[in-house]
């Protein structure tokens, strides 16, 4: 006996009262629901080997608020985390930049975003190379920093490049050759690339990019294929001219 009421009217009424009280949650879509699960079940590495920068991803733990109010306009799902790196070890270990969020639904509009500067010869071989991070990241389990994304999409871009020019060479098109030929002379400077890999030397992620220089110079597109086809930088379809595509 609760104030004169039995425990079950006690427990109706309070119910009552909480459910009048409490605020209106939004129902999740499809789209976020789908999200949500995504997270949970990507919380493990990828164990598919991968030809990448040996210090760019960072393990994430996977935290899900439901019921919630407005967790999706709070950018609950986004693919921009908010996360840097914390010391010289984590620069170190994740590369620069912030921590994107792969398992997010505006994942790709995110590295379209953050690769804008990045120079290809053709829309399409953009599209290609973003839409191909996307899809290799997306269910990697692991957040990614923005500079080791803009340093694989300068590798994509730079294949396209070679492309462009090992085309131009074959069908004697001298003012395209010269165009994609500066191009990639030039790359070196990108702040995409020195962001990250300032050196090229040693074992770093670009060091082979000396090599395609030498070979561009030079006429030979046999020489060409070599750094780029060992660093793994082109796609399916993004250097037929090349003949290459991913290792």
């Amino acid at each position: 006996m609760v104030d004169g009421r039995t425990s079950g009217e006690w427990a109706d009424g309070h119910a009552e009262a909480v459910r009048r009280s409490a605020p209106e949650v939004p129902a999740f879509s499809q789209n976020e629901r789908d999200a949500v699960w995504h997270r949970v079940s990507t919380t493990a590495p990828d164990p598919r080997p991968r030809h990448r920068w040996r210090a760019t991803v960072v393990a994430v733990v996977a935290a899900c608020a439901v019921g919630t109010a407005g967790a999706a306009t709070a950018g609950l799902f986004g693919a921009h985390t908010g996360r840097v790196p914390t010391d010289a070890e984590d620069l170190e270990l994740g590369g620069p930049g912030e921590r994107l969020d792969p398992a997010a639904p505006d994942f790709a509009e995110v590295v379209d975003e953050v690769t804008s500067d990045i120079e290809f010869p053709s829309a399409s071989s953009r599209a290609r190379a973003v839409a191909w991070q996307v899809d290799d990241l997306s269910d990697s389990g692991a957040l990614v920093s923005e500079g080791a994304l803009r340093l694989w999409v300068s590798g994509n871009a730079l294949c396209a490049w070679s492309n462009e020019w090992a085309a131009a060479a074959r069908e004697e098109d001298t003012a395209t050759l010269e165009a994609a030929a500066r191009v990639i002379r030039e790359a070196r400077s990108w702040p995409a690339i020195t962001d990250t890999d300032p050196d090229l030397a040693g074992d770093s992620e670009f060091s082979w990019l000396p090599a395609l220089e030498q070979a561009v110079s030079d006429g030979d597109t046999d020489a060409a294929r070599a750094p780029l086809h060992d660093h793994g930088a082109c796609l399916p379809g993004l250097a037929p001219a090349l003949g290459l595509g991913p290792r």
